[in-house]
Parts: C-alpha cells; sequence; structure tokens
C-alpha cells in the first residue's frame, strides 16, 4: 500500500446538481483512478459498519428500510427542515468518509502516474481542501441547479431550492479553487475541458524538472 501524500490527489467539488459524478467520469475516461465520497458515505453506514449506528440514533428507526439499511431519500427530507439534523449528520460521518477516502487512495492500483480524483461535495465545509493538490469546482447555472436536484431526488422544485440554499454558494467555491469546469449539459463538452485542465495539472505535478 501507497502513502497517499506520494500521489496527485484532485478534489473535485461542486453544488448539488452541477455535475460532479460527470467530470468524475471524465477523470476517469483519462484512465486516473476515481473515489467517491458519495459511495463511500454509503459504505460506512452499512449494516454492521461504524456509522450505521450513529445514523440510526441520530434519526431514529423511521429511517431504517424492512431489509434493515438506510432510507436516504427520507433522511434527506427530514434534513430539508431541520440544518441542525444535517450538521449532526455530517459532524458524525465526515472523520470515517475521509478515514475510507485516503485508505482506499493509497491501495488504489496506480499506472504510471500516479494520481487520483475524488468527488468531495462538501470539500470547503469541512477544511479538507488543504489535503489535495488541486481543487477543481464544477458549476452550472443556478435554475439549472434546481432543476437537476429536482428531478434526480424527486423533490418539489421549492425543497431544491432549500437544498441549495443550505449550501456554501457556488461563487464562494469558484473562488476558493484552483481550476473551474463549467457543466452547460453537453458531455462532449465537459470531457474536453477535463482533458485540457489534466494536461494543466500534468505540468505542474507529474513532469519531470530537469
Amino acid at each position: 500500500m501507497m502513502d497517499h501524500s506520494d500521489i496527485v490527489k484532485i478534489a473535485v467539488t461542486g453544488s448539488a446538481g452541477s455535475g460532479k459524478s460527470l467530470v468524475l467520469k471524465a477523470f476517469a475516461s483519462l484512465s486516473l483512478v476515481t473515489l467517491d465520497c458519495d459511495q463511500i458515505a454509503r459504505q460506512v453506514v452499512a449494516p454492521g459498519h461504524k456509522g450505521y449506528a450513529g445514523v440510526v440514533n441520530l434519526f431514529g428507526p423511521q429511517v431504517v428500510t424492512p431489509d434493515k439499511t438506510l432510507d436516504r431519500a427520507k433522511m434527506r427530507r427530514l434534513m430539508v427542515d431541520s440544518p441542525d439534523l444535517r450538521r449532526q449528520l455530517e459532524a458524525l460521518l465526515h472523520p470515517l468518509i475521509f478515514e475510507a477516502l485516503f485508505r482506499q487512495m493509497a491501495a488504489a492500483d496506480y499506472g504510471v502516474e500516479k494520481a487520483c480524483a475524488a468527488e468531495v461535495p462538501l470539500l470547503f465545509e469541512t477544511g479538507m481542501e488543504k489535503e489535495f493538490d488541486a481543487v477543481v469546482a464544477v458549476t452550472a447555472p443556478d435554475a439549472v441547479l434546481a432543476q437537476r436536484i429536482a428531478e434526480r431526488d424527486g423533490v418539489r422544485p421549492a425543497d431544491a431550492r432549500k437544498i441549495l440554499s443550505l449550501q456554501m454558494d457556488q461563487k464562494k467555491k469558484v473562488a476558493l479553487s484552483d481550476y473551474v469546469i463549467h457543466n452547460h449539459g453537453k458531455l462532449c463538452e465537459v470531457f474536453e475541458s477535463v482533458a485540457d485542465l489534466y494536461a494543466e495539472i500534468k505540468k505542474e505535478f507529474l513532469t519531470t524538472q530537469y
């Protein structure tokens, strides 16, 4: 297993609905190792894992499905009207998620270029941006973000806008990031932008200087 400090770490962040997962797929198409904190969050709250009991204790048995997994849609609905509940959940899970992220990053199978792109939705909110070599913010117009959230999560447009209002403004995320990908919904444009961006990252971090 490698030390994750030997890996060029790229964080992909942005508001809900911005297209972070699409950008991660674009990095994967360039043969980078990719990791997704949302997937890791599901792993750490699976039955028998560390976070499961904590989540049930926080939300109550109402979020436990008949097969003993967690009803994430119900959890999202409950958090829309309770910012404090969201903060408690984040305080519980974030340490577990980042511990697993860097463990998986170190254990991954790398080729010649030791670079990993990780989707980290709450990168700045958790203060973890300092752990990455390059930060990429993914953006889209606010109206498009709300529409995508409503369609993806099956919530009302008003609730989608409320979800966005609870997050850090994407303009602030852009200001804090090293690179920006604008996602207007055109797949080829996103993939081309990521390829160009990675060429810049390679030049800075992966080119041997003589």
